[in-house]
């Protein structure tokens, strides 16, 4: 090789910019959904300083919910009406910039070790096969951290690639499920979930579980049986509070996994006596 071939081989090399040796750097959208959650937003959306963009879809807040929310920069606001937790999710999903989805829940915050854990992550690397990422999530319940009672570590799948992954159609515990040949990864850090504050506000949402339930049953036309509204509640009691290790939280963990079984109770009770005599119309839009 001559001297102009190495002088033309030195001027190529020099042409390569450092951005076609390093891999692209993800970026990841934030998707809340809120109704009346002046109590819990700020703290929620200052955990997602490391996010690239923030979208909150509001059902009709009438609190000081959007008020708050108006006074962080860069937040895409979405105003819709209440179609469902899966529904309303999939309408900030669909707005989404990124394919990286965190959904977060608005009494829920990210810790900085969990942060950590994304930004130490997209540094590595592209995911190529990850479909998604759950991590445990840990309960502050009415003053405690809850340690057992099927609450935790309760892993969760918030990180989501939306080509990759799609959300259940479930009425009642929607989740994150992968599509075929892609995988779920693991992070550490607990996710921190403030949850109920009083005990009312408990069991309201475990009759309101109840409810969902049933229709659920309905929606998946299951199979149910009579005896089921009274061995269930037994069964789930004793499944959270003796198999989940309910007894070592103490008395919240009675607490958990009565408010379990009640919501056992309600949805064979919804779905056995309301569906059968018609006082309510389990397929209507809630």
């Amino acid at each position: 090789m001559g001297i102009t071939e190495i002088y033309q081989e030195y001027k190529k090399m020099q042409s390569y910019h450092i951005s076609n040796f390093v891999p692209e750097i993800e970026k990841l959208t934030a998707v809340v959904i809120t109704k009346n959650e002046e109590k819990n937003i700020a703290k929620c959306l200052n955990s997602l300083s490391f996010v690239d963009e923030i979208i909150v879809v509001d059902s009709g807040s009438t609190d000081k919910t959007l008020e708050i929310v108006k006074t962080y920069k860069d937040i895409v606001l979405i105003k819709t009406e209440w179609f469902g937790f899966v529904e309303n999710k999939r309408i900030g999903i669909n707005r989404a910039t990124h394919d990286w989805i965190l959904w977060i829940d608005a009494d829920e915050e990210v810790p900085k070790e969990l942060a950590n854990e994304w930004i130490t992550r997209i540094h590595q690397g592209t995911f190529h096969e990850t479909g998604a990422i759950d991590f445990p999530r840990k309960t502050f319940f009415l003053g405690h951290w809850v340690k057992h009672s099927g609450w935790y570590p309760g892993k969760v799948i918030r990180f989501f690639h939306k080509k990759r992954a799609y959300l259940s159609d479930n009425i009642l515990h929607e989740g994150v499920i992968p599509k075929t040949g892609y995988v779920v990864e693991h992070f550490q850090t607990d996710l921190l979930h403030y949850s109920y504050t009083s005990m009312y506000q408990y069991f309201d949402k475990m009759n309101k579980y109840g409810y969902a339930g049933a229709k659920e049953i309905a929606r998946k036309k299951k199979i149910a049986f009579f005896p089921q509204i009274l061995l269930q509640p037994i069964w789930t009691f004793f499944k959270f509070y003796i198999l989940k290790k309910g007894f070592l939280d103490g008395r919240i963990g009675i607490i958990i996994c009565m408010g379990a079984a009640f919501s056992n109770f309600i949805k064979y009770a919804n779905y056995f006596f309301l569906k059968k005599y018609q006082y309510v119309d389990l397929n209507e839009k809630k």
